[in-house]
């Protein structure tokens, strides 16, 4: 992968429909990532308003690859991204499970790569939580979940040395 680009795999042990709506329904958007716009089709826009205790800036996007249950590719700007690919798997508690890949660009800028990964573990941490009925509380992110995120945010920094 280029330099700029991440990738986090995540098993859940839910059918793919349901890690679906959790990408595209803008309620449940809210639940693990933020305040959600969202035209789920191809040219529509995915725009996403983050909750988390840190300052982000609104991302604005548009839905360019749109392939329900299986893909979806949402284009944030000149050569950046955020590609969601869902494949079912065999067995789990439920007979089907999901193998769910995020692929993403950031900044070339070596100082955010931290923060990057440590954004992205912790919302893939919020995905699995919304995904057993646990959505997260915002209002308290950065007592709960800001530790975790801090720790994660150690990880990425001593791994890149």
């Amino acid at each position: 992968m280029p330099d700029n680009q991440l990738e986090f795999p995540l098993h859940v042990d839910l059918p793919p429909v349901i890690v679906w709506d959790a990408l595209v329904d803008e309620d449940l958007v809210e639940g693990w990532l933020g305040r959600a716009e969202i035209d789920a089709r191809v040219g529509g826009r995915y725009d996403i308003h983050w909750r988390s205790g840190g300052e982000l800036a609104p991302v604005h996007g548009v839905i360019t690859r749109f392939e329900p249950i299986t893909q979806l590719r949402i284009d944030t700007g000149p050569d950046h991204f955020i590609d969601f690919s869902l494949t079912g798997l065999p067995g789990g508690s439920r007979q089907t499970s999901t193998r769910l890949v995020v692929r993403l660009s950031v900044p070339a800028d070596p100082r955010m790569l931290g923060s990057s990964i440590a954004n992205w573990r912790s919302n893939l941490d919020q995905l699995e939580e919304l995904l057993r009925g646990h959505p997260v509380v915002w209002e308290t992110w950065s007592e709960v979940r800001g530790p975790v995120w801090s720790g994660y945010l150690r990880e990425a920094e001593d791994a890149s040395g």
